[in-house]
């Protein structure tokens, strides 16, 4: 399929460190995407900056996801043992599992491409989607299409094995700010969410999210997210999830990051579109899931 490419109109490969990429430059929009981990880099309408925050220090390293964009977690979020016992009954040993699954660094084949005067679609699909500490047979593909107006991405997961099987994800989308403290998360006012930086307690948000320190919770909204910083207002909206979390590591967890620059904490955050703790998904043999993340310009 990558070979084909040179009949497009608007996707070129490039080489970026020891990573592939798939550049798209369409009239009304701009995309860059790894085929590592099918991590995206970058998008932007024309005439607009990245609706994506990336690390300034970001390394293009063989099997280690690049900090920035939207990677993709899977088949397990965060710390396997912190998942939920359903998830970590197909790890062979969870206190030895990578941080958020084996998918982000891996390289997923383009299967499909598509493009036409107002859109873009790219699809990818893990092809190499087995690792010696995961049991279960599951297979993820990425769906992402391009707008003047619109950033979507689908992410399906198949059961291909025989038996049932429960796992857990997220597309860690980073978000750009050029205030942090001036940045506000609209639209979990009333919502329950689980503040992992307290003993994973339930609490109640009230308001706005807004950042004063380390933020680590997973929520569980029911209407549309709103994301607003000094320069851009976005509208996510999502499909097959009922968890999101809000992330920013602040002052001394910036300091223990890779790839990110001491001071960074100042110019991003994170909105997770996930299946997360008690939000993990249970999938029969056979079957899909599908986790829909949508992001429109207010």
């Amino acid at each position: 399929m990558l070979s084909r490419l040179s009949q497009s109109a608007f996707i070129r490969r490039q080489q970026r460190g020891e990573l592939e990429l798939l550049c798209v430059q369409h009239p009304l929009f701009s995309a860059d995407l790894l085929l590592q981990g099918a991590q995206l880099l970058r998008f932007a309408p024309a005439g607009d900056s990245n609706w994506l925050w990336l690390s300034e220090q970001a390394a293009y390293t063989q099997g280690q996801s690049v900090r920035g964009g939207i990677p993709v977690c899977w088949p397990w979020f965060g710390n396997a043992a912190m998942n939920p016992p359903a998830v970590q009954a197909h790890l062979t040993d969870s206190n030895a599992a990578p941080a958020h699954g084996f998918a982000r660094a891996r390289r997923w084949a383009l299967s499909h491409w598509y493009e036409a005067a107002d859109r873009v679609e790219l699809t990818l699909t893990l092809e190499d989607n087995r690792h010696p500490l995961w049991q279960a047979n599951l297979q993820p593909q990425l769906r992402l299409i391009f707008s003047a107006y619109a950033l979507q991405l689908e992410l399906t997961t198949r059961n291909l094995g025989s038996e049932t099987a429960t796992f857990s994800q997220a597309l860690h989308t980073y978000f750009p700010t050029a205030d942090i403290n001036a940045t506000r998360v609209q639209g979990l006012h009333d919502c329950r969410y689980i503040d992992t930086l307290e003993q994973w307690q339930e609490k109640t948000q009230t308001d706005a999210v807004a950042f004063h320190g380390e933020t680590d919770r997973i929520y569980y909204p029911s209407q549309p997210i709103q994301l607003h910083s000094p320069q851009r207002r976005l509208t996510l909206q999502t499909e097959g999830s009922r968890s999101a979390v809000v992330w920013n590591p602040w002052i001394n967890k910036s300091l223990t990051l890779s790839q990110f620059a001491a001071d960074a904490w100042q110019r991003m955050f994170c909105v997770e579109t996930a299946n997360a703790a008690a939000d993990a998904v249970t999938l029969a043999a056979g079957t899909e899931h599908r986790l829909v993340l949508r992001l429109s310009q207010d």
